[in-house]
């Protein structure tokens, strides 16, 4: 071994040794290379401790150099150095290999053989800069060719590989299917022969009994546990109050250090679109005993509150320290305090996921066609598919003709089932264009064989264009060939470890769930309807797709860690990359069989106990008390306002709970309120206030279960705007989603999605790395 200095070869020492150990356990070869890619990045991030013998550059091809020969032929460690603009052939590996970039630069192009014999480019070109690591092996795909994209810079990988690479037979090919075997050798130093090289290359000291007690395959990283929030000088905003006050510049350490974190607008969402900080998630003073526990399941969770000088965070941490919550921080000056200090602020909901896509875009050419473009190959019968990747509801509304609902979650998993020529063309869409992006490209990501691309600028460009909608449509996805399962999840798999996600099994997970120290999401990524029929007890439902395009609504807490899981071996791995790739720390379930999908029935959610006891009344009582005119009774809901006026309780008032103080003085006088929600679980929560609102004597009830409740009755309902005593903000109206925007709304949301990556590159905090 070319010896550095000390401590910089301990590095390489403590490598080999930690790598000989894992292949002492002789592990399946997913996991072995799950946690070989572990030991390896580390190594990576020290550009320090490899031999200048070792890194030489060749004037005119690259050169494979040995570093290391386990004694046993199991494994060997070799440096892969390739001077500006070099590249091989296509070639293939025939053994288990990881890639990791040192220095430089290093391109990779996968390929695939066609029926006819010829070699084609499959999926997308892999960029891959110092840190990255690429894993190929036989059974996942391992025929690619690779090169040197930087023209003044030669580009160094540290690569491990199944026996003695240098002396593996392999295959070079050429693009008219023609294969060609050759041993590679080592370059090695000049005068020095491989036996001498690997003589000179000390054998780790290993325990081989301590081996066989070395860390579980796949176990979970390491995170610090954030500190309590410091506190800053106060600078009262309403009134006297316990709560700390927390800058700007904690926060953004927080947010680059990745602690955890949730960043909460207690606004109403209206407001909250208008403007806030890259991962602010929106929680309304209204919802937080309702909704608290299951968003930010951890009670020590480090919170940060905020509004925009509406008076509303004392109220908001008062009410999260009454249900149990104990780090409780309030920004400083809010978001008029952001944006002073110099932070980046963004419009719309769902802003981490939809710049993201926009990230993507930009990072990978994700292909896109126009609208015209795509009505003209329509016209011309091509064969092509359009596929929607949005929830049904969204679908069914309005969506181009022809189009098959495939939820971006499903697209992957179906396409090869729904389009098995390789030559039909598939386009996927959505309303706007982050679910178009993402879609298209996955099915590019996990090397689809057809043509593939995005709807540019989905149903909205379609309407600029001034063509015509499709309404209520019903066609949808149907069952999958399981051959084709078989194939997409060996590409899944691949792509999981090139996203650095880790696989973990029910064990690993309950160890996580136990953790108190952290935040663990557990979510199963099928379809509602799958997971209504049998789920792993304590999994969330939510749909791969819909996760991905909005994790502030799924994943509140910034930089807690996320479980996610399936049974097909694709959706929840496609997922899970995605989440990787935005700065989530993503694992996947695995070896789950199917009696772990056991339960079928939803446990009740925990909610925090009211501050007195609530008077409840049944829907058939309710129903009589409004039919009795001689003493007024008067329903209250304080649900969100889209479903009041689709559909309300006949004759109830909408109140907006934040605004209730001020709002209820509209409400008709009665001689006893009820109080309702779609669900009932805020409405419980409202009875306390509204008691201290009403003269003494007036009665406040509470209807278990809401609306569903009485709807369950089968007692009538009504819809429209006639008692609305609230401003309708709690809700914010989406230029995408609806067929009845102006086209000037329209184009303006498109032009801000178009801005998004210069806002991100503004913010500097999204640690999104496209891979």
């Amino acid at each position: 071994m070319y010896e550095a200095t000390k401590p910089q070869s301990q590095r390489l020492h403590q490598f080999l040794a930690d790598m000989t150990r894992l292949v002492n356990l002789s592990p399946a070869e997913d996991e072995l290379l799950s946690q070989a890619q572990q030991l390896l990045v580390p190594l990576l991030t020290h550009d320090d401790w490899l031999h200048p013998e070792l890194s030489q550059v060749h004037p005119h091809h690259p050169q494979l150099y040995l570093i290391y020969a386990d004694p046993a032929n199991r494994f060997s460690v070799v440096s892969w150095v390739s001077g500006p603009g070099q590249s091989t052939p296509i070639h293939d590996h025939t053994v288990w290999g990881l890639s990791g970039v040192l220095r430089g630069s290093q391109s990779c192009q996968p390929y695939s053989r066609m029926s006819d014999g010829r070699w084609v480019p499959a999926g997308f070109q892999i960029d891959m800069l110092p840190g990255d690591v690429e894993a190929v092996s036989p059974r996942m795909g391992d025929v690619h060719k690779v090169w040197n994209p930087l023209p003044d810079q030669a580009c160094v990988c540290i690569e491990v590989y199944q026996g003695n690479f240098g002396e593996t037979a392999r295959h070079f090919y050429r693009e008219d299917g023609s294969r060609h075997v050759f041993v590679q050798g080592y370059a090695n130093v000049p005068g020095m022969p491989i036996a001498a090289a690997v003589a000179t290359l000390p054998t780790p000291s290993v325990n081989v009994a301590a081996a066989a007690v070395s860390p579980a395959i796949d176990a979970p990283r390491s995170t610090p546990v954030l500190e309590p929030l410091a506190v800053v000088d106060p600078q009262p905003v309403a009134a006297t109050h316990p709560f700390k006050w927390v800058t700007f510049a904690q926060v953004r350490q927080m947010l680059l250090d990745k602690q955890e974190v949730a960043l909460v607008d207690v606004r109403e969402e209206h407001s909250h679109a208008q403007s806030h900080p890259l991962f602010a998630i929106q929680l309304s003073l209204g919802r937080i005993e309702a909704d608290a526990w299951q968003r930010i399941p951890r009670r020590d969770t480090p919170l940060v509150l905020f509004d925009n000088g509406e008076g509303l965070c004392v109220r908001a941490a008062e009410l999260f320290q009454r249900i149990g919550y104990s780090d409780i921080g309030l920004f400083q000056n809010g978001l008029a305090g952001w944006a002073a200090a110099g932070g980046e602020l963004f419009s719309d909901v769902n802003v981490p996921s939809k710049a993201f896509g926009e990230w993507v875009e930009t990072h990978r050419k994700t292909p896109s066609f126009s609208a015209l473009e795509v009505k003209a190959l329509m016209d011309n019968g091509s064969d092509m598919l359009v596929l929607d990747a949005r929830r049904f509801d969204e679908f069914h509304t309005m969506s181009i003709p022809g189009a098959i609902h495939v939820p971006g979650g499903e697209l992957v998993l179906r396409a090869r089932t729904l389009a098995p020529k390789a030559t039909t063309r598939i386009v996927v869409n959505c309303a706007g264009r982050t679910r178009s992006i993402i879609g298209a490209q996955s099915l590019i990501n996990a090397g689809i064989p057809n043509p593939v691309c995005a709807l540019r600028n989905g149903t909205i460009g379609w309407q600029l264009a001034g063509l015509a909608l499709a309404h209520k449509a019903q066609d949808t996805f149907g069952e999958y060939a399981e051959e084709d399962r078989k194939k997409t999840a060996a590409s899944a798999l691949a792509l999981l470890f090139r996203a650095g996600v880790q696989r973990i099994d029910l064990p690993a997970l309950r160890d996580m769930q136990a953790d108190a120290t952290r935040t663990t999401y557990f979510m199963d990524v099928r379809t509602p309807q799958e997971y209504a029929q049998g789920h792993v007890p304590g999994a969330v439902c939510a749909p791969g797709g819909q996760l991905v395009q909005e994790t502030d609504v799924y994943l509140p807490v910034r930089g807690a860690r996320v479980v996610l899981c399936d049974n097909d071996g694709v959706r929840a791995s496609m997922t899970a990359t995605w989440l990787a790739q935005m700065g989530w720390e993503s694992h996947v379930l695995k070896d789950v069989a199917s009696a772990d999908f056991s339960e079928t029935d939803l446990p009740p959610a925990a909610l925090p106990d009211t501050i007195e006891p609530v008077q409840e009344v049944d829907p058939v009582t309710l129903k009589e008390w409004l039919a009795n005119r001689s003493n007024l009774s008067m329903v209250i809901d304080v649900g969100d306002s889209s479903t009041y006026v689709k559909k309300h309780i006949p004759g109830a008032w909408w109140l907006l709970r934040s605004q209730m103080a001020q709002d209820f003085t509209r409400v008709h006088k009665a001689n006893r309120y009820v109080l309702t929600c779609a669900d009932g679980r805020a409405s419980r929560y409202a009875v306390a206030e509204l008691r201290s609102l009403v003269r003494p004597g007036i009665e406040v009830y509470w209807l278990p279960g809401g609306n569903a409740s009485w709807m369950a009755q089968g007692f009538s309902t009504q819809q429209g705007e006639s008692y609305v005593a609230s401003p309708q903000i709690d809700k914010y109206r989406r230029p995408y989603e609806g067929a009845d925007h102006s086209p000037q709304a329209m184009q303006a949301y498109l032009d801000w999605e178009h801005g998004l990556v210069e806002q991100l590159r503004k913010d500097g905090t999204h640690g999104f790395k496209v891979i």
